[in-house]
């Protein structure tokens, strides 16, 4: 296993799963991948009717702010050169798993916060659809 993707957000569980992915980097050698996906695609931002310059400071921050997490993370887990790249996109699963392709990725760490019945079915469940997209094996973290 060469390159391990981590999905990374603000979630608690996404801390665990950053932890997770840290310490099997370290123990396979293998470069690790956090990726973050922002729901505020360049194409909103295009369109200045729906977006305001508040909203996109405080976008932008977030985005900042759950790398610099991760980055602490892969710091104090000792993670040698990890890559951070913040993605846009309306379908989070499709932009990892796209991404996971792309980089050529043998494994994909998530976490999950393990909705179940009419919340899983109004919200949706992104490791749930990772995990039907992905061509490469997905470890989900709770």
């Amino acid at each position: 296993m060469k390159k391990i993707l981590c999905t990374t957000d603000e979630t608690e569980v996404s801390r665990k799963a950053e932890v997770f992915a840290c310490d099997l980097a370290n123990a396979l050698g293998a470069e690790l991948h956090f990726v973050h996906v922002s729901p505020v695609t360049q194409a909103d931002l295009n369109n200045p009717a729906h977006f305001d310059m508040l909203i996109i400071e405080e976008v932008d921050a977030r985005n900042h702010q759950v790398l610099e997490k991760a980055t602490a993370t892969a710091a104090a887990k000792g993670v040698n050169k990890p890559v951070f790249v913040t993605l846009d996109g309306h379908d989070p699963a499709k932009v990892v798993v796209s991404y996971a392709e792309q980089e050529n990725c043998d494994l994909i760490v998530t976490g999950s916060n393990g909705r179940k019945g009419i919340p899983r079915l109004v919200i949706g469940s992104v490791s749930s659809s990772i995990i039907h997209k992905a061509h490469c094996p997905v470890t989900v973290v709770r």
